[in-house]
């Protein structure tokens, strides 16, 4: 009986032992799947926060296009309304050459060019201006290709003074422009 008694008791102990071994097994396996499913979260949040840092720079990267984009598109509208107010500038010359004021620029401009070149000069001006420069005494042809306006020539032909409408509008076109725009857009 001594050894059966032993041989159980062994057997107990072993038994015991090896449950404990088994419950120290299962807590370190279930300890590294829990320390694995933690590190599957840390991964998981760093993904994710990754895709939402991708997302965000990829959003503000279109939206800086598009305000671009738009800040070209009203460039050219801008441009294009400048443009069109120009060329309606330019048509507006038939109705500028029958004003007052138009008649009493171009005597006044003749008359000073006149004065320059020692009163011998020849002025070229658009058909129909010619009434305008009635009390000038010098020659005045009526053969310029213009939209209105003159040109004044010294009596040797080597001195010119270009009082056109167009070289006018030319001349000053960058302040033509910034008026216009500020009549067109700041309001």
């Amino acid at each position: 009986m001594g050894i059966e008694k032993l041989t159980s008791t062994l057997l107990k102990e072993g038994e015991e032992e090896a449950n404990k071994i088994v419950e120290t097994a299962k807590w370190h396996v279930q300890k590294m799947i829990e320390e694995e499913r933690a590190k599957q979260q840390e991964r998981k949040k760093a993904v994710e926060e990754e895709v939402k840092k991708l997302f965000n720079d990829e959003r503000n990267e279109r939206l800086a296009w598009a305000r671009l984009e738009g800040k070209r598109i009203i460039a050219e509208a801008k441009e294009d309304a400048i443009k069109r107010a120009v060329d309606e500038l330019y048509e507006l010359a038939p109705q500028i050459r029958k004003s007052n004021e138009y008649a009493r620029w171009l005597a006044r401009e003749v008359g000073n060019a006149i004065a320059d070149f020692g009163g011998k000069a020849t002025v070229r001006v658009v058909k129909g201006d010619k009434k305008i420069l009635q009390k000038i005494s010098v020659k005045v042809e009526e053969n310029l290709d213009a939209l209105g306006g003159a040109i004044v020539e010294s009596a040797d032909g080597k001195m010119r003074v270009d009082l056109r409408l167009e070289t006018l509008f030319e001349s000053r076109s960058d302040d033509i422009r910034r008026q216009l725009a500020a009549e067109l857009f700041e309001s």
